[in-house]
């Protein structure tokens, strides 16, 4: 078991990378699966994990000390969001002009009315912050969404912008920071049982922060106050992955809700897991992986490949291998040659003037 000064340490080497892989992966298993209909018994147990709310945790925890580590520079928000403008934008832009050469080349465009706004519209939005954004000139190709799973972004986004108001948040009282957590988990309760997104303003709620906050808090106060770590780690793994299976099924039966409609007793477990695997041999991600984190382009460029797949091809066995090949060799290319050569533009961030 970690001590609670290592843990404390915010250069302490952990498992994050390869558990931000293991959250994108399930994402790519699941979404492969269910649009190429076809997967293998033994993935079942990725439906334990839901990617989603795993990235908003993992979020919460590592975005809030990058802002701290942000305050040692001169211009610490100004240092902050150029970090995080290199880690996200850079590999985005590059999977959109990706999902556009896809649907040139899958000759899709030659068979639909086009409207030069429209595109317009929906470029300058994939371009900024409203990746959610759907048109309906691209309501015929895959499934119907040329890249879904983006509207995680906007919501990240969002995040990024309270993350100043999340920080002064964490310098409060316990009881203040536990009765806004408990709000937003009302609001997640509100959006997962009541929300039938049937307009826009429902559909809006659906991708704003609100919904999945209480996630990037509870990331957030266990970076604040990592003496909670050590409360977690002292717990054993087995009695929590049993509890964890228990409250999957329990929740199946009663119809509570999983995946990201996960309920806050399943998603608080998933925690405890998250954590005691981040810092049990947690050299194991840098063995692994290299310090190659490859999570992010994993996430951005499997729905583009599905959706391609699925357009030309149609579903199978096959289909389905081959988008889960496609996937991780993109997002390599995407690591070696885009994200992280932008990410060492992060030095000139780094540095305290």
């Amino acid at each position: 078991m970690e001590s609670t000064r290592s843990v404390s340490n915010k250069n302490t080497v952990n498992n994050f990378d390869l558990l931000r892989l293991f959250a994108a992966s399930q994402v790519v298993l699941f979404h492969a699966s269910s649009h190429l209909e076809h997967s293998y018994f033994f993935l079942s147990f990725f439906s334990l994990f839901p990617g989603v709310p795993i990235f908003f945790f993992l979020s919460g925890y590592l975005i809030y000390g990058s802002y701290e580590s942000s305050s040692e520079n001169k211009n610490p928000v100004l240092n902050f969001y150029f970090k995080r403008v290199l880690r996200l934008y850079p590999g985005l832009w590059a999977c959109l002009f990706f999902s556009i050469f896809l649907v040139w080349i899958s000759g899709y465009l030659e068979n639909i009315a086009l409207n030069i706004k429209e595109i317009a519209l929906w470029f300058v939005a994939q371009m900024t912050a409203f990746q959610f954004y759907n048109p309906d000139f691209l309501r015929g190709f895959g499934v119907g969404a040329l890249n879904g799973a983006l509207w995680t972004i906007s919501v990240e986004l969002q995040f990024y912008l309270l993350v100043p108001l999340v920080h002064k948040l964490m310098q409060q009282k316990k009881v203040f920071i536990f009765s806004t957590i408990v709000v937003f988990i009302i609001f997640n309760i509100f959006n997962a049982y009541l929300n039938d997104k049937d307009n826009i303003v429902l559909k809006l709620i659906n991708v704003s922060f609100a919904p999945w906050f209480y996630m990037f808090l509870v990331g957030a106060f266990f970076a604040k106050f990592k003496e909670y770590i050590s409360s977690v780690l002292s717990i054993n793994i087995f009695v929590l992955f049993v509890a964890l299976v228990s409250i999957y099924f329990m929740s199946d039966y009663l119809g509570l809700g999983w995946a990201n409609k996960v309920n806050p007793i399943g998603f608080a477990l998933m925690v405890a897991i998250i954590i005691k695997l981040a810092f049990i041999n947690p050299t194991l991600s840098d063995r692994i992986l290299g310090r190659n984190d490859i999570s992010y382009g994993v996430y951005i460029y499997h729905m583009p490949i599905i959706n391609y797949i699925l357009y030309i091809y149609g579903p199978g066995e096959v289909q389905f291998l081959s988008s889960i090949l496609g996937t991780f060799l993109l997002a390599l290319l995407s690591w070696f040659l885009i994200e992280r050569p932008a990410l060492r533009l992060k030095t000139n961030a780094l540095r305290k003037n």
